[in-house]
């Protein structure tokens, strides 16, 4: 069977995802897990809000995912601050805490610094600090947090249905899932199945697996069933983590180093380096209107190439309404690079996105209305 060329879009599953014997991945000492990333954060509510007479204060970067924030406004009173993974750090005179409020430091990209959060939580020490490492969470501040809490979304950057983790830098109770898995990680552990063998070539439909993908995030919504699933809990400690982000950071710099051999005046990289000890998610690129960024995606997509936008806003009803925020997540888009992808792959991720760009105005308008 002849494989299929495909970059993007959900994760596979492959057994040489796992690493050699005595290679385990590095956990924290003492961790919890739940099925998502907001399940953690709902727990984390429960335990700290006990009198439930009214909503905790949660104060979220204003470039975020906004159907995350959507949730999360069911248990927490959502505030904004800016932070910007175009600014180095947050301004730190829009967050107006006060005591007991929650903040969440978002290690945007993976591009951002730990440091700084350490600094502004001196003189703050009457709130709750939570870091959110769901784009690299086993970087070096990752491992080495000294917040409240931490935690992490381990299905945005492993291939596992379900899963995020929440440990404690300082030590402190954790909260624990309930005793209920969502069959949502089993369908999505479907999905994976099934389009590893589509992508081998095999007599599968895609929709048949998409579906799947759709349904498992409806299931993985409820609350009440917001334990790890036994395959991700299983198989977490068994992943090649270190390969996974060896080879995402290679893949990384192969695609800056081709995307800034010659200027572009229609397109950029959102960054070009970061900390040591730091593994950027993705590729990001920033075009310079929404236009030319949702042509390039859907030239991108006839092309096998299925870039996601980090992230839409307004989106699911809530927004920040902060200009610099909506109008980047207007132009910004995500090229898949991860460790899925060999050097020869990025090389034509970036061959197609230039070839788009060689095309005139019109030229292109006219070949991405066609389809």
């Amino acid at each position: 069977m002849e494989k299929l060329w495909e970059v993007g879009s959900e994760f596979d599953w492959s057994n040489d995802f796992i690493s050699r014997v005595g290679e385990a991945a590095h956990l924290p000492s003492d961790y919890e897990l739940f099925s998502t990333g907001c399940a953690s954060l709902f727990g984390l509510e429960k335990i700290l809000n006990q009198k439930r007479d009214k909503k905790l204060r949660l104060h979220l970067p204003c470039f975020f995912c906004m159907e995350a924030a959507s949730k999360l406004a069911k248990a927490f009173q959502i505030c904004w601050y800016r932070d910007l993974p175009t600014q180095k750090y947050p301004d730190f005179d829009t967050l107006n805490v006060s005591g007991g409020d929650l903040v969440l430091a978002v290690n945007l990209f993976g591009i951002k610094s730990g440091q700084v959060w350490q600094d502004w939580l001196k003189s703050h020490d009457n709130v709750i600090l939570v870091e959110d490492h769901s784009h690299d969470p086993f970087s070096t501040w990752a491992l080495q947090s000294k917040a409240d809490y931490a935690m992490a979304s381990l299905r945005k950057t492993l291939p596992i249905p379900d899963g995020a983790i929440i440990w404690s830098g300082k030590n402190l109770s954790l909260p624990k899932a309930s005793k209920s898995e969502s069959d949502g990680a089993y369908k999505r552990l479907s999905a994976m199945l099934l389009k590893r063998a589509y992508l081998n070539g095999g007599n599968v439909s895609k929709n048949t697996y998409r579906q799947l993908e759709i349904e498992s995030q409806d299931s993985l919504d409820d609350v009440e069933n917001d334990r790890i699933s036994t395959f991700s809990a299983n198989v977490l400690s068994s992943l090649d983590v270190k390969q996974f982000r060896e080879r995402r950071e290679a893949n990384i710099k192969h695609f800056l180093n081709l995307a800034l051999s010659e200027q572009h005046n229609k397109w950029q990289p959102l960054f070009s380096f970061w900390e040591n000890g730091s593994v950027p998610f993705n590729s990001i690129i920033v075009c310079e209107n929404r236009e030319i960024r949702d042509f390039l995606r859907k030239y991108l997509i006839s092309n096998s190439i299925f870039p996601p936008i980090h992230w839409p806003q307004p989106g699911n009803g809530m927004t920040s309404k902060d200009l610099e925020a909506i109008d980047l997540s207007n132009r910004i888009l995500t090229i898949p690079t991860d460790q899925r992808y060999s050097l020869d792959d990025v090389s034509r991720v970036v061959m197609i996105i230039k070839e788009f760009f060689s095309m005139n105005e019109s030229q292109s308008k006219m070949y991405v209305n066609s389809l």
